[in-house]
């Protein structure tokens, strides 16, 4: 039996942040008898293309502009008309010039193994993933060119409580975009149910699946024979932490992802400044990730121990998740919010407790799995209240059920979604 090639296009692959874990984790647990992978992910602008095998998988890290912040405007402009004239990336790499876009190099190198692949008579899906958008655009153009099936995979959304740039011209811009980079003979997938249903609605006749975010199990199987990180934990916690104190922890960002979120963390400083003197001295709070001022500003005003390690090695971050008693999770007012700290909360095992602007999918998750508890902002003092309670008892861990949010059964998802792309 032939076996399946996937062109997946993720440009944060290489970044090692929580973003470029979710298909790190998926593609890792695909069975590799069944499947051959080629990605296509970005590196540094000044890196020379490389390309490497990791764990069975063929890794094309190529250097180019993508669509955001740290791309000129007018380097934006072939990018995103390559939504609407699908041949323009391929007529481009053509060019006697080196392209400066990622998506022209990326285009280039899938387009030669695609039809590599295609004529020895295998099948071949296109996958994206979202963000950026370069890369939605990158599987559906491979697409149209080959007639494949496509996958087009949103971490967040586009149009639905996007995080772009406000006003009506921007939007417009991403609903058009949005409506091209979908309209691929394949399934859009995404990570959280208000995400599903918004595309269910928008596009009726689209095939539209959730495939949540997920934990890998050997990320956390490896803690234990990680014997130098760990002792670097024990160190720095040594160092930072109070003796005998309670060690509350918060990874990753807060409004630098979410602005809402923010608010959260305002409203939890002032619930925790509400406890008696002898209760707060009990705990420390540790932010591990990176804080904007503003979110530096706010945690001088707290009244408790407080100690803020900035970002760290992933695996140093896990060796002191394992090592907390309680978990920080702060979301904001986005209902698709599932944010990809919270399955490594889930299989940390320390009680999670959430300070959120509203229920979303991440406080879904958490009722679903008993993993913790959701103290709404809303709820003011009684929710202050509620809080302080929280992180006084010792929370109820043995009845958790966090199976389903396992990488190695979102991959079997995964591989079911991809076997029928190939037969329809």
């Amino acid at each position: 039996m032939s076996k399946i090639n996937l062109f997946v296009f993720a440009a944060h692959h290489l970044s090692n942040n929580i973003a470029s874990q979710r298909f790190k984790g998926l593609l890792k647990y695909l069975d590799q008898g069944k499947y051959r992978v080629f990605v296509f992910a970005r590196a540094g602008q000044q890196d020379p293309p490389e390309v490497s095998d990791r764990d069975g998988i063929r890794v094309y890290a190529l250097p180019g502009h993508c669509v955001g912040s740290e791309s000129p405007a007018m380097a934006s402009i072939p990018i995103l008309a390559a939504a609407f004239i699908r041949s323009l990336p391929f007529a481009l790499a053509n060019d006697s010039k080196p392209s400066r876009q990622w998506l022209v190099t990326a285009l280039s190198e899938a387009d030669r193994l695609c039809r590599e692949r295609l004529e020895a008579g295998e099948h071949s899906v296109a996958i994206g993933t979202y963000s950026p958008v370069d890369s939605l655009i990158a599987a559906a153009s491979l697409s149209a060119r080959h007639d494949i099936a496509c996958v087009q995979d949103f971490r967040d959304g586009l149009v639905f409580e996007s995080l772009g740039r406000p006003g009506w011209l921007p939007r417009l811009v991403r609903e058009i975009i949005e409506r091209r980079v979908v309209g691929t003979r394949g399934l859009i997938t995404s990570v959280s149910r208000p995400l599903v249903d918004d595309f269910k609605r928008r596009y009726p006749d689209k095939p539209v699946a959730v495939i949540p975010n997920g934990y890998d199990p050997a990320d956390f199987s490896a803690l234990d024979h990680d014997a130098e990180r760990g002792r670097e934990a024990e160190a720095l916690l040594a160092s930072t932490v109070p003796a005998g104190a309670m060690l509350i922890g918060h990874f990753g960002r807060i409004g630098a992802s979410d602005s809402s979120a923010s608010t959260s963390l305002a409203y939890f400083i002032d619930a925790m400044n509400g406890d008696d003197a002898a209760a707060s001295s009990q705990r420390c709070v540790m932010f591990v990730g990176e804080l904007t001022q503003d979110e530096r500003a706010l945690l001088e005003r707290a009244r408790f121990p407080v100690a803020v390690l900035g970002q760290v090695d992933r695996r140093l971050a896990l060796q002191l998740m394992k090592r907390c008693q309680k978990l920080l999770l702060l979301t904001g007012s986005r209902a698709s919010c599932a944010t990809g700290k919270i399955f490594e909360y889930l299989a940390a095992g320390a009680d999670v407790v959430c300070v959120s602007g509203i229920h979303n999918a991440a406080t879904a998750i958490l009722a679903e799995t008993r993993a913790g508890q959701t103290v709404l902002t809303s709820q003011g003092s009684q929710g202050a209240l509620s809080l302080r309670g929280a992180f006084a008892s010792p929370g109820s861990i043995d009845h958790r059920d966090i199976g389903a949010y396992s990488k190695v059964e979102q991959a079997r998802t995964l591989d079911h979604w991809l076997s029928r792309a190939v037969t329809v």
